[in-house]
């Protein structure tokens, strides 16, 4: 599963998401979008550009904020 998570530096909600997807054994890229990476800022805008952490799972599933029960339906731990 590839998973791309879209985060400013401090946030401590972006921590729990990686930590809470480290326990479900997905490892995940992440894009801060406030440390001077244009290119990160430009992908969340297009994705959202509202809240972050903002989850990208396999390129099409979007998960905005530390949201744990659609984390879950997405990765098939729970029925959607």
């Amino acid at each position: 599963m590839d998973a791309i998570i879209y985060c400013r530096t401090d946030d401590s909600d972006s921590e729990v998401m990686r930590d809470y997807l480290r326990g479900l054994s997905i490892g995940c890229r992440v894009r801060h979008i406030d440390n001077g990476d244009p290119g990160a800022r430009r992908e969340w805008e297009d994705l959202d550009g509202e809240v972050t952490p903002l989850l990208v799972l396999d390129h099409s599933r979007i998960v905005r904020g530390f949201d744990r029960t659609r984390l879950d339906q997405l990765v098939g731990w729970i029925g959607c």
